[in-house]
């Protein structure tokens, strides 16, 4: 077995022998919080998360405006460089260390509380995850258009996916459905064990194609492309804050906890943030505005402590009503079936265990498994197996040795993900005590068609690894004990699903994105709050629909279009000094809307 703790012992030796800039603090985004001389800026952005991170560094392009963005965190370690740990990082002071309420149908090997990872870092998320690399179906925006928000649809996002690209893949970046010129590195992992070329056959052998599941069709298989910059992660903190963090005009609060938006209530306008720091309590203003890029569970969070949710459920806690918005409704999350194997296998196929050795290989060389996210090849199959429609199922396939930790077997795991789940589950407060966490229950299964087609994708999983290319490894089933009393498959199978669920950490829809006649919404198409002045939300809880794949493209994607969006407000609609707070009848009118 890989001994981690050696692993991460030796890395931290041999970056500082070879790389020891990675280990300065003093190259990362200058912290301000500790000086708390400016009270007053033009934006303040809440969350440096794969949103945040855009914002920050578009805005603050423009010399005229000051740019504040607070982190509950701090920064990136050598640790959430390294791809092949990010399933290290969970449960450190890197994360928010969520856990679901309990589910009825999902994560039974807990008890029913789910682990929820979120990141608690510069960089948010994108310095936690799997980093794979997926806009989504063209039809997603198509969707989110059609539910009422002009400009959404997928022409329009295209050209920010080419705005923030940067391919590094030469034979992707002579693509038109790629570009080079952007931020966000994203390239293929520089270690590929030999077991996924088998997989490749083994998907052929089902009838998918090798494709590039970010053009014009997603389904079949392929390398996954992830967003990494060589042997390195590439977070949006990296990609999007290191490079402009000697801008004047820039400041960031780290380890720093917005506790509520302030508004001023007469004139429904949100004109700043409270904020906690090393125990001290402090207001910030913001000139312009603020924008709340805390993602899907915290936004939703910070919305409901500052008066803006769901009318009952904030008089519950006696917090005074803003405005009565479906905050924290609609949450999406792909639900995600692990199916564990253990495989015989040689090192050359499977992981090699070197031990230190992969350290120095690493810290050295920027060679080896730890370039490697482990999860380096992705499938997508729809039920009615027709290329040209968007996709129902998404495969992962991750090659580990430390699944269950008490063995020594190499093991390979099938992560099987229902893209467009009917189920809805909620983020509700658990108190007033902006430190207490959110509650959160994406109710998994709550509608039985994600059951159902849940199931097809986990028989069609087995059929997909019953290849000739796969029977060398003799995979065997890991499976819970308590189902195998089930002698019927559909009854073994729906225990099995229900002890192997958990989350793929895509929370999505939680400040859903919409007409202000649509009472299901909580932001218009500007990512505007409905009838709160100067408030806009910007991250994955704005999807109205989930996207079809990994949710942390369409995030950065939705940044960039929120950036161009309120940068061209303030270049063209306020030059003239426009001051919406005089025009008395617009409050009166979203007033008097709001609670009817």
């Amino acid at each position: 077995m890989l001994d981690l703790n050696g692993v991460l012992a030796a890395l931290f030796i041999y970056l500082g022998l070879y790389f020891p800039q990675e280990l300065d603090p003093s190259l990362k985004p200058k912290d301000s919080s500790a000086l708390l001389t400016k009270f007053e800026f033009d934006f303040i952005i809440v969350g440096a998360g794969s949103a945040g991170c855009v914002l920050a560094n578009r805005l603050s392009a423009n010399p005229d405006w000051s740019v504040l963005l607070i982190e509950a965190g701090g920064d990136e370690t050598y640790l959430t460089d390294t791809p092949a740990l990010h399933n290290a990082l969970f449960n450190t002071e890197v994360d928010w260390n969520y856990t679901t309420v309990r589910q009825k149908r999902a994560c039974k090997d807990r008890d029913g509380m789910c682990l929820y990872p979120r990141g608690h870092v510069l960089g948010g998320s994108s310095a936690i995850n799997g980093m794979i690399y997926s806009r989504g179906n063209p039809q997603d925006y198509e969707e989110w258009e059609q539910m009422g928000n002009p400009g959404w649809g997928f022409n329009e996002v295209f050209k920010y996916y080419q705005k923030l690209e940067n391919m590094t893949d030469h034979h992707l970046a002579h693509s038109p459905l790629h570009s080079v010129w952007g931020e966000q590195p994203v390239g293929f992992s520089r270690y590929r064990a030999k077991i996924y070329e088998d997989i490749l056959q083994a998907g052929f052998h089902y009838g998918l194609d090798e494709v590039d599941y970010n053009g014009h069709n997603q389904i079949g298989i392929s390398y996954a492309q992830l967003t990494i910059d060589g042997a390195t992660r590439a977070s949006t903190s990296k990609a999007y804050l290191n490079p402009i963090r000697y801008r004047h005009n820039l400041y960031i609060f780290k380890n720093t906890i917005v506790t509520k938006v302030l508004i001023n209530k007469s004139t429904r306008t949100a004109v700043g943030v409270r904020c906690l720091t090393a125990g001290q309590l402090y207001n910030v203003y913001a000139k312009k505005e603020v924008i709340l890029s805390a993602g899907a569970v915290n936004s939703p969070q910070i919305l409901m402590l500052s008066g803006i949710g769901p009318k009952e459920h904030l008089m519950h806690f006696g917090i005074p009503l803003i405005a009565d918005l479906p905050v924290g409704k609609n949450l999406m999350d792909h639900n995600c079936v692990r199916i564990n194997f253990y495989m015989n296998c040689n090192n050359d196929e499977c992981l090699k265990h070197y031990g230190k050795k992969i350290a120095l290989n690493y810290a050295k060389h920027r060679k080896g498994e730890l370039t490697s996210n482990f999860m380096e090849m992705v499938a997508f199959l729809n039920k009615l197996r027709i290329k040209h429609l968007p996709p129902d199922i998404q495969y992962h396939f991750a090659l580990g040795n430390d699944i269950y930790k008490e063995t020594d077997q190499a093991c390979l795991s099938m992560l099987v993900t229902n893209l467009s789940p009917k189920s809805r589950g909620t983020i509700k407060l658990r108190s007033k005590n902006p430190l207490d966490p959110p509650m959160i229950d994406p109710n998994y299964y709550g509608r039985i068609e994600d059951l159902k087609m849940t199931m097809w994708g986990v028989k069609e999983a087995f059929r997909l690894l019953n290849a000739p290319s796969m029977r060398k490894y003799e995979l065997t089933l890991i499976a819970n004990q308590s189902c195998a009393h089930y002698q019927d498959e559909t009854s073994f199978l729906i225990c099995f699903i229900e002890y192997q669920t958990g989350t793929i950490f895509h929370p999505s829809g939680t400040t859903k994105m919409g007409s202000i006649f649509d009472r299901t919404t909580v932001v218009n198409s500007e990512l505007k709050v409905h009838t709160i002045n100067n408030l806009r939300v910007v991250d994955a809880g704005i999807m109205p629909k989930i996207t079809r794949g990994n949710t942390n493209a369409p995030t950065i994607m939705i940044a960039e279009k929120a950036s161009d969006i309120i940068i061209e407000e303030y270049t063209y609609h306020h030059q003239h000094h426009y001051d919406s707070s005089s025009h008395e009848d617009h409050y009166d009118f979203f007033s008097y809307f709001d609670y009817l």
